[in-house]
């Protein structure tokens, strides 16, 4: 029986390939260089207002992880306690 040998995969695809990435990659880089930083707010009234939001929903988040986490402790607590309640009693058997 004749032996095929083994292909590789065509290595011009993927030097294609890994030019097309390198090219996007550095076009992307240089859009984003290029563009402006984020205009800094000029009044305090502003700055002051994000800031309060920031604030608001850090503390809402922390609020929503601490409620989460009670639900997910009463949740196992529940769980193993189901868990124990049927389990056979191996003790009474002997």
């Amino acid at each position: 029986m004749p032996t095929t040998p083994f292909k590789s995969p065509p290595t011009n695809l993927l030097a294609l390939l890994l030019g097309g990435a390198l090219v996007l990659s550095l076009g992307l880089n240089g859009v984003l260089l290029t563009a402006g930083p984020e205009a800094w707010p000029d009044d305090d009234d502003a700055l002051a207002a994000t800031t309060a939001d920031l604030h608001l929903t850090q503390r809402l988040l922390a609020q929503c992880q601490q409620h989460q986490l009670r639900q997910d402790s009463l949740r196992t607590h529940t769980a193993s306690g189901e868990l124990a309640d049927h389990q056979p009693d191996f003790s009474s058997a002997q």
